[in-house]
């Protein structure tokens, strides 16, 4: 088993788009209502306050619009601790996303209005490598940003390739978005990624639908995920661990969830958690912020998959992107399971 070698003095650095999401309330469609509920938060921004919620130092890098959304955008990430001093502030606008929630049999929906917004607009030479990561030791990206622009695409890799050389650890989550880009171009920058990944969270579907590889998805998924995962460690020695999660919808507002994490050796799991739902968004960025908390903090991985899943069966009790949870709460979910009151 291959094993992190990180400098626990150092900060862990989050770099992508954060944006204002309005949501409509008591789970209304859009097309019948007059008010919204307004937070912020973005794929990366998400996983940084989750982990700066376990108490780890944290730091985001975005660009901003220069008005006052980008300074609430700001206010709301130093509220969770996080560092914000290399964020850059332009031109251009805070994109937005509209979220319907489902409930019963109808799904959620995502509307998303982001064009011209300040990162999606932003040069890279805007972003300063040498001072970016003058204080990380781990930096964490997604396939999100770099479909946003030529310039986010490129710099996303010359933030990795450069932090390779500085010996910090890079964490990367597929989080393919069919709205912003296809499969082929996911697959490129996937493929131009990998080899400087140490941690990649990829499920069942980026192997078949992005790096093509051969599926079986009548396979037994404990069986297939390990199977693939040392295929990919053939292909990419440089990587140490994979996860991602099995999610069973029983319906909009009740879902089952499993966790899988891989060593480069074994594949470890979680056990199976079923709950309702408040709000499902941001479950994922919130499990791998629980696998990277577990891994940093020298976890067995059997301890550090169940606590990683257990931070997502929370977020989905919270409303919002981000994750409210210490790591009190997560682990007395592992302790205690579902249904007990804490006294």
């Amino acid at each position: 088993m291959k094993r992190l070698e990180i400098n626990s003095n150092n900060k862990i650095l989050g770099f992508g788009e954060i944006m204002l999401r309005l949501t409509p309330t008591n789970f209304n469609k859009i097309i019948q209502s007059n008010s919204f509920d307004a937070t912020y938060a973005g794929g990366e921004a998400n996983v940084i306050c989750s982990l700066s919620s376990f108490n780890h130092d944290t730091k985001i890098v975005t660009k901003l619009p220069a008005n006052s959304l980008g300074e609430k955008v700001i206010r709301d990430m130093r509220a969770f601790g996080v560092d914000t001093k290399d964020i850059v502030k332009g031109e251009g606008r805070l994109g937005i996303y509209f979220l319907e929630t489902g409930h019963g049999v109808r799904n959620s929906e995502v509307i998303y209005d982001r064009k011209y917004s300040a990162i999606s607009m932003a040069s890279k030479d805007e972003f300063d490598i040498d001072k970016i990561l003058n204080d990380v030791k781990l930096v964490h990206i997604s396939g999100i940003t770099p479909a946003l622009s030529k310039d986010l695409y490129e710099f996303s890799l010359d933030l990795v390739k450069e932090a390779k050389k500085r010996n910090i650890i890079v964490s990367y989550d597929s989080n393919y978005r069919a709205k912003l880009w296809s499969l082929d171009e996911a697959s490129k920058f996937m493929k131009e990624v990998l080899p400087f990944v140490d941690i990649a969270f990829l499920g069942i579907l980026d192997f078949k639908n992005i790096l093509k590889y051969d599926v079986n998805m009548e396979n037994d998924i404990e069986l297939e995920l390990e199977r693939l995962y040392k295929e990919l460690c053939k292909n990419y020695s440089n990587l140490k661990y994979m996860a991602s999660t099995k999610r069973t919808v029983n319906s909009a507002n009740n879902n089952s969830l499993q966790g899988f994490l891989f060593n480069g050796e074994k594949l470890e799991k979680s056990k199976v958690y079923t709950f309702d739902i408040l709000d499902r968004v941001g479950g994922g960025d919130s499990f791998t912020a629980g696998v990277l908390h577990g891994l940093i903090s020298d976890m067995k991985c059997s301890d550090a998959i169940e606590f990683a899943t257990c931070a997502s069966v929370l977020k989905h009790s919270i409303l919002g992107d981000i994750n409210m949870v210490d790591e009190k709460n997560v682990t007395d979910l592992m302790k205690n399971g579902i249904g007990n009151i804490n006294r």
